[in-house]
């Protein structure tokens, strides 16, 4: 297919898409997602479509695809495994479209806690553009037959893939996660979005902040406030019963953190953090601050930051990645149209 049809039948699924989450007739598909995955909740799903919808607006499908004119030239499509993550609701969406629209088939492992979204979606854009019918495959066992793979999993499911697909040409993606670097004069309008980035999909996800760079002797009291309106998090029993534990285990060993009641924030030097914890360390200066964000560069998909640091994400646009914002910064398109 050429870029311009696939543009088009991109454009018609975001459509199609959009009418769904609007007349409601999606919502028995989102019912089923979340109770295959309990940590998938409604409004966690509601947002990952309204995100899709998004993407899949024409002026944004141009701008992602107009450095690839080589597209418009007919080729024999090749095979792209793809084996799909579940931390959060449509976690392989970016591969979905890549691969496609890159004139190549996909073939899809799905993840067991992401197992209805993805394959709902190739069926409305195949009921949208019949052409796709035979780019779409989904594996059940053992993936075979195919020229390239994109993987996505934990360290241990990692080093198999690297192990297992050193031959095939491969994007393997090891986990990262994300960190806000805070100056301690943020308007409660920033630290409002900033409690989007932190809380949005429970904080599950490379994009969701996991840690906070504050400056020494900050009061956290604004931003807990301002992340107040995320307390509803507790109706979710997962949830809950993270806070309740690592609240306990905090306690139980005497370990100071600081109580904003439906989560805490604990002193902690790693950058990954449980469910309902947001780590945070403090800095004396920027160099110390770069000197940090060097130091973890390996295991840091974004920095968050409205201060002048460099290729920092903005505060509230954590989770809202458009379509050339490809996961762990690798270039999927780069890739996919060049091995």
């Amino acid at each position: 297919m050429s870029r311009t049809d696939t543009i088009s039948a991109f454009v018609e699924l975001g459509r199609k898409l959009q009418g769904a989450l609007d007349d409601g007739s999606i919502d028995a598909v989102i019912d089923t997602a979340s109770h295959h995955n309990p940590w998938h909740t409604r409004d966690n799903i509601e947002y990952a479509l309204g995100r899709a919808v998004h993407h899949l607006e024409q002026p944004n499908l141009e701008q992602w695809l107009a450095p690839y004119p080589m597209l418009d030239e007919l080729r024999a499509p090749k095979t792209i495994a793809v084996v799909m993550g579940s931390e959060i609701p449509l976690a392989g969406w970016s591969d979905f479209v890549s691969v496609l629209a890159s004139g190549n088939r996909i073939l899809i492992k799905l993840a067991d806690g992401d197992d209805v979204l993805i394959p709902h979606l190739a069926k409305m854009l195949i009921t949208v553009a019949p052409e796709f019918e035979d780019y779409v495959a989904f594996a059940e066992g053992r993936m075979h037959q195919f020229d390239a793979i994109i993987a996505s999993g934990s360290g241990s499911a990692n080093r198999y893939f690297e192990r297992y697909f050193a031959g095939y040409p491969n994007i393997i993606r090891q986990p990262k996660y994300s960190l806000a670097v805070l100056d301690g004069n943020e308007s409660q309008r920033q630290l409002s979005a900033l409690a989007d980035d932190i809380f949005i999909y429970m904080g599950l996800g490379g994009h969701s902040v996991s840690k906070l760079l504050v400056p020494e002797g900050y009061d956290f009291e604004p931003l807990i406030k301002a992340a107040k309106r995320y307390h509803y998090l507790m109706d979710n029993n997962h949830y809950k019963s993270n806070l309740d534990y690592h609240k306990a285990l905090l306690m139980l060993n005497a370990v100071p953190f600081v109580d904003g009641d439906f989560w805490v924030l604990k002193a902690d030097e790693p950058i990954p953090s449980p469910v309902s914890v947001t780590n945070y360390g403090t800095y004396g200066s920027l160099d110390e601050v770069r000197e940090y964000i060097a130091a973890n560069a390996t295991v840091i998909d974004s920095v968050v930051s409205d201060m002048e640091l460099p290729d920092a994400v903005r505060i509230g646009k954590a989770n809202k990645t458009e379509l050339w914002d490809y996961p762990q910064g690798i270039n999927t398109m780069d890739f996919l149209v060049n091995f």
